[in-house]
């Protein structure tokens, strides 16, 4: 699976101790963005993205991914 569930990346960001000012913006970019399609002369209506980061995923996936890691070794080293 290559995605996170948005909900729980804003959990990591805090657990990594990004002041909640930034997750805030983070959140309003990534949660409210709307998208159109055009295909030839003719536009779609405006609807809502509901998943996918933008130009932001490389580092919020580096965050999922650095989370994840620690968990890891920390269940395999118990």
């Amino acid at each position: 699976m290559d995605s996170v569930r948005r909900e729980f990346l804003y959990k990591i960001l805090v657990e990594f101790g990004i002041p909640m000012k930034p997750v805030k913006l983070i959140k309003m970019c990534l949660n409210e963005t709307n998208n159109r399609v055009q295909v030839g002369k003719h536009m779609s209506d405006m609807f809502p993205i509901t998943s996918g980061s933008k130009q932001l995923s490389p580092l919020l996936f580096h965050f999922a991914l650095k989370y994840a890691t620690r968990m890891v070794q920390a269940n395999r080293w118990t």
